[in-house]
């Protein structure tokens, strides 16, 4: 037998130790598993025994739960019965649509069939997987993603709201400073408004003015006139030439007119009452009611009203109206007015709105006339305001007063107190009339009377005195007071229907020089003032200037500026466009000289002066005109004649023609 070397048994001594080893620990390993297997066994029999008893309690609990239900089933009524079944109804239904309900809020209200994406999935939620798995979020639940998808919906539609309520309140707050500089705006042309119509006013007054003084004037001219006499507000100057004109019964302007003229005037006062305001309307609203009521005449078969009044009864009506003031015609319409209305049985209507409309007319002639009755006392007034007053400046010379007595100091003292009862200027005020001023002359004592007439006399002093007929002098023819005033309302007619200064043959060219005036044309009669000439013509011949009817016209530029800035219905400012110049020379001494014309700048580089000679026995005129090159062309409307009828101004191959008495000149600009 084979003995073993000494380190083979270390060896296997060793090997021998770690078996022992792993012995011991697998035993020791066991003995802990039994252990704990034996403590988790005891652990879930526990648990198990505790799970049963749970159950045992829900089912004993579901049990008692269906009992009671049916026991109150039992005893339910029908109408409790079907109450319960439709409240079981309503909660399935709301709990299907919780299940199918979208992502989207209840504010959008899209479907997957109607929508402006056609996106038949729209009410599914997106779920972008790389995204969620980028942002940490891949094990998030379907729930959780359709939860953030609706808050993130809900969360934008809150911003858009947000700006559209910021959008709404920056309009309004812009809307509201556009109010309030438009506001501002108008207060700040209130007053260019109040100052452009009071110069329309003004140019219309100026207008109507030119033409009383031309001997050419209108209605409305004399109308506008006799209304604005005695204003406060008036200029002096204007003043002074108000106190020159006769002041005449107003319903003599608006007599014996044509229709044409009628309508003229109708429309004429529209464009005053406009122009003036509220300053006259009860003048301007009685003028023009009797206005229509004699165009309404006119038109109606010369003078017969259509309605039921005959002739015969218009003298009743007549009475009727006769002697009553303005306040009970006005109640006598107020009478009818109420008749007309209530149309009582029998009533003949068509009468009573006949009377009306003359009792209307009637109440306007009254109210007239009374207010021609204060402008003559205001006249009146006027006159013995300036008498007095010339008796003052004159009163220092002794020359046309009545020197007035010392008194002596009882006097003296005795008129101071009169004078301190009586007030003159109340005795003698234009507001009262005659019987009114009789009566308070009446009432007074004879100490007062004395001293009020010798107060008058020696204001007035009654100069010139009245002499006797039989001291005139040899020659001086006196008319009497009646055929004097024939003789000035007859002269007053002649120069209301013709110019003065025109003879027949010049009123004739003045005729046909107005012939084909269109409506964008006008009269143009600024004459430019001349240095002085010296002629040595015959005194046959006196030189004189000759008579003309010129016209400017006038129309539109429709320059690009124009083009962008206005239209039709608002067009631009007119401007000058040409002129037309009608000179009569009807009695030249040599009528083979042709009468010129020359066109020179003055000191404003905007006009030009035009200068007409023709040789005596007329003197040269010249108009100022607008400084802009002429087209000379006859295309365009350039003419220059000198003819039988009219002199016109335009070029012909053969020249000027020198046949004729009448000058014409008709220019355009570029």
């Amino acid at each position: 037998m084979r003995t073993m070397p000494h380190h083979e048994k270390k060896s296997r001594k060793r090997s021998r130790s770690r078996e022992s080893k792993k012995k011991k620990k697998k035993e020791k390993k066991a003995k802990r598993h039994h252990s704990s297997s034996t403590s988790s066994s005891s652990e879930s029999d526990s648990a198990d025994r505790f799970q049963s008893v749970l159950d045992k309690q829900r089912v004993r609990k579901e049990t008692l739960e269906k009992l009671e239900k049916e026991r109150l089933k039992a005893k339910e009524t029908p109408e409790e019965k079907r109450a319960r079944r439709l409240a079981k109804k309503l909660r399935k239904q709301e709990k299907k649509k919780k299940e199918n309900s979208s992502y989207l809020p209840p504010q959008i209200a899209y479907t997957n069939l109607n929508n402006p994406f056609n996106d038949v999935n729209l009410t599914e939620t997106f779920i972008w997987g790389k995204k969620l798995e980028q942002e940490g979020k891949s094990n998030y639940s379907r729930k959780q993603i359709e939860k953030e998808a609706r808050s993130r919906v809900e969360k934008n539609l809150r911003e858009m709201e947000e700006l559209k309520r910021t959008r709404d309140a920056r309009l309004a707050a812009r809307e509201d400073m556009e109010m309030m500089q438009r506001d501002a705006d108008r207060k700040t042309h209130f007053e260019w408004t109040s100052k452009e119509a009071e110069f329309q006013l003004q140019q219309a007054k100026v207008r109507s003015r030119i033409r009383i003084e031309q001997n050419r004037a209108k209605p409305i001219d004399l109308l506008s006139r006799y209304i604005q006499y005695g204003e406060e507000d008036a200029e002096e100057e204007n003043e002074k030439k108000e106190d020159e004109f006769e002041l005449e019964d107003p319903l003599k302007y608006i007599k014996g007119l044509t229709q044409d003229d009628y309508e003229d005037l109708v429309e004429d006062i529209k464009v005053y009452r406009s122009l003036d305001g509220d300053r006259h309307p009860e003048f301007w609203k009685d003028v023009r009611c009797i206005v229509d009521d004699e165009l309404r005449k006119l038109r109606d078969d010369r003078g017969r009203l259509g309605t039921s009044i005959h002739g015969s009864v218009q003298r009743d009506i007549d009475k009727i109206f006769k002697g009553k003031t303005a306040d009970e015609l006005s109640q006598l319409e107020k009478t009818i007015i109420n008749k007309v209305n209530a149309g009582g049985a029998g009533t003949d209507i068509s009468y009573w709105e006949g009377l009306l409309a003359h009792l209307k007319v009637h109440i306007s002639k009254i109210r007239l006339k009374e207010l021609h009755q204060k402008k003559l006392r205001l006249k009146l007034a006027r006159i013995r305001e300036e008498q007095m007053k010339e008796v003052g400046k004159v009163a220092p010379h002794g020359k046309t007063t009545v020197k007035k007595q010392p008194l002596s100091d009882d006097e003296d003292e005795l008129e101071k107190q009169v004078q301190k009862k009586i007030d003159l200027e109340e005795l003698e005020s234009p507001d009262l009339d005659d019987e009114q001023k009789e009566m308070r002359w009446r009432q007074l004592s004879h100490e007062q009377l004395e001293t009020a007439t010798l107060e008058l006399y020696n204001r007035g002093g009654y100069s010139p005195s009245y002499g006797d007929i039989n001291d005139t002098m040899p020659g001086i023819e006196v008319l009497d007071e009646e055929s004097d005033m024939k003789d000035l309302l007859k002269r007053r007619q002649e120069n209301r229907k013709k110019p003065a200064g025109l003879t027949k043959v010049e009123a004739e060219m003045i005729a046909i020089a107005r012939k084909g005036m269109e409506g964008d044309e006008a009269t143009f009669s600024v004459e430019q003032p001349l240095e002085a000439q010296s002629h040595l013509w015959s005194d046959k011949y006196r030189p004189r200037k000759p008579t003309y009817l010129n016209r400017v016209q006038t129309g539109f530029d429709w320059n690009k500026y124009n083009q962008t800035h206005y239209d039709m219905d608002n067009p631009p400012p007119k401007i000058v466009q040409g002129y037309k110049f009608n000179i009569f020379y009807p009695d030249l001494l040599d009528p083979t000289e042709t009468p010129s014309f020359t066109v020179t700048p003055c000191d404003d580089p905007d006009f030009a002066v035009i200068r007409f000679k023709a040789g005596p026995p007329y003197e040269d005129i010249a108009f100022k005109c607008v400084n802009r090159e002429w087209e000379v062309s006859h295309k365009h409307g350039y003419k220059c004649q000198f003819q039988m009828v009219y002199f016109s101004c335009g070029l012909s191959s053969n020249g000027i023609v020198t046949d004729g008495s009448t000058l014409i000149v008709q220019c355009f600009f570029r």
